[in-house]
């Protein structure tokens, strides 16, 4: 049996620390977050950030950590032509406001094009974000809640519903407003029991591709009625849907406590298991299902 020389073993060792080592290295397009100007605050020091093009990178390393991460940068609005499809706005009450891979009727709604991304103006972070709100866009305290989860949800970690749902949102011209819930897990198949079910339902088959078509808010009402969707005369009327800022920092209160609880692994077991099965001081620990906003409407039909 042929072994290795030291000194091979320790050239190959240095080639490989020296490969490592290069792989961290900025070249002229990428920059360290906290040397540009347009860095956003991630709020943890636990992820890799560099500043690429109109980019901002994040890297937790490890999926269930948070996953890796193209948000814009803090001078653009949006990166939805050439990053992961985000459109944010940071609020004067602190937190983002986010929509992932807006439609171009959305953006149409919003005032901004659907050919090319656009630079942020701080002044107007304000405005756009209520409107955003009101088509259903996400308010979240930080990007590090909301990466740390979302990451886990994507890959296939059952939230039910310790994470925020997926809302649409439609207003025709002749008045009032559709709108659609839907549950961010991933189809559970292989799960018989409902305790391990999504209280929402999930986006019908044909969702993405049919809104995808939508050329006005008249067209997308249309699809939105024939997928599933549910009229309401006013807006007003409309359970669970902020319409200012203010209101979708309320609606997010309940998941701080949700959200820290899925940190701990033992929590996640108890939560989707047959609680039928367990001893009573394990079974007095089942949380209760969240009866507000639109969340109340589907929770009514389990």
């Amino acid at each position: 049996m042929n072994r290795a020389k030291p000194t091979t073993c320790i050239f190959l060792l240095c080639a490989l620390l020296a490969g490592i080592s290069s792989a961290y290295e900025y070249d002229d397009d990428l920059r360290p977050c906290e040397e540009d100007k347009c860095f956003v605050a991630i709020h943890s020091d636990v992820p890799r950030c560099w500043i690429q093009g109109d980019n901002q990178n994040i890297d937790y390393m490890k999926p269930m950590d948070g996953g890796f991460h193209r948000i814009p940068n803090a001078c653009r609005r949006s990166n939805i032509f050439g990053g992961d499809g985000y459109l944010v706005a940071y609020p004067s009450t602190g937190g983002v406001v986010l929509l992932r891979n807006p439609l171009a009727v959305d953006l149409q709604y919003l005032g901004l094009p659907n050919t090319h991304d656009t630079a942020r103006s701080p002044d107007e972070d304000d405005d756009l974000a209520t409107r955003m709100v009101q088509l259903g866009a996400q308010w979240c305290p930080n990007w590090d809640i909301y990466f740390r989860h979302s990451s886990r949800v994507h890959d296939g970690i059952f939230y039910d519903y310790h994470f925020p749902s997926k809302v649409d949102v439609a207003f025709p011209t002749t008045g009032g407003a559709w709108v659609a819930n839907f549950t961010r897990d991933a189809l559970r198949y292989r799960y018989e029991d409902k305790v391990c079910q999504s209280w929402l339902p999930h986006e019908p088959d044909l969702w993405g591709v049919r809104m995808r078509y939508a050329l006005t808010m008249n067209d997308k009402s249309e699809m939105m009625k024939d997928l599933g969707g549910t009229f309401y005369t006013s807006v007003d009327e409309v359970p669970g849907l902020a319409k200012t800022v203010h209101e979708a920092v309320s609606l997010f209160e309940p998941f701080k406590e949700r959200l820290n609880n899925m940190e701990d692994d033992g929590y996640r077991g108890r939560f989707c298991a047959n609680y039928e099965d367990e001893d009573k001081d394990t079974a007095n620990e089942k949380p209760e299902k969240p009866r507000w906003g639109l969340g109340l409407l589907f929770n009514e039909l389990r």
